[in-house]
Formats: C-alpha cells, sequence, structure tokens
C-alpha cells in the first residue's frame, strides 16, 4: 500500500481518485488546490501525488515544481491528471518517472499511471550507486 496525495478543485474527481485508487489498495488524501498539496507532500511525504493541472493557488505545474526543487521532496514522483496540459510548460517541469494520465481518464488508466510512477521511484532505488 503506497500513501498518494492528490488535488483537483472538483470534489467529484477528488472522490473518484480516491475511490480508484483506495480500490487499488492504497492510503489516499486529497486536496482542492496545488498549495494545500505542496504543503501534505511537504509535512507527510506520500510514494506519489496525483494533481490535476488547473486549479485556484497554485496549478498542478506549479505544484509539481514545487516539490521537484524542494530537496525534502524531489524523489516524490509525479502524476498529472488533467485535460489542460500545455507540453512545453509540462516539459520543462516533469522528471523521469512522472507520469502524466490525459482526462477523462479511465480507473486502469488512472492506476496504471500511478502503478509506473511508483514503480519508477522502486527502480531508482534499486539502482546501484
Amino acid at each position: 500500500m503506497a500513501k498518494i496525495a492528490a488535488a483537483d478543485d472538483d470534489v467529484e474527481i477528488q472522490e473518484l481518485v480516491k475511490r480508484v485508487l483506495a480500490r487499488a489498495g492504497h492510503d489516499v488524501s486529497t486536496h482542492d488546490d496545488g498549495a494545500a498539496l505542496v504543503e501534505e507532500a511537504c509535512a507527510h511525504h506520500p510514494d506519489a501525488v496525483v494533481t490535476d493541472n488547473e486549479m485556484p493557488v497554485m496549478t498542478g505545474l506549479e505544484a509539481t515544481k514545487a516539490l521537484h526543487d524542494d530537496p525534502d521532496t524531489a524523489d516524490i514522483p509525479v502524476v498529472l491528471a488533467s485535460g489542460s496540459l500545455p507540453a512545453a510548460a509540462a516539459a520543462e517541469v516533469l522528471r523521469d518517472g512522472d507520469q502524466v494520465v490525459p482526462k477523462p481518464f479511465t480507473s486502469a488508466e488512472l492506476t496504471a499511471g500511478v502503478d509506473a510512477a511508483l514503480d519508477s521511484t522502486q527502480a531508482a532505488d534499486q539502482t546501484p550507486s
């Protein structure tokens, strides 16, 4: 079971993400915006985050950049689940292991994106130094 922090400004999407990922065996916390997601990640260091892009206070791309720029959260993989993701901006922010799941997504697509993100950190942990 992985700890997942998720952010979307749509409460119905929050509940969908929580239900789908809980069914996959994960412990999920949900948040209304990117700033709350970053705060959660800094305080509790989840195994992965799932975020929409278009949100108030802080977008998903801004939250991703904040997480990647902080040494304490830089290793947390990000799944951007969004229907509006500017390719150039995403290319500047996303790192190896981060995933993009376009909205609308199926339960299988969301789960596969989260699993791929989690697998990327496990693979990195097993890479010899």
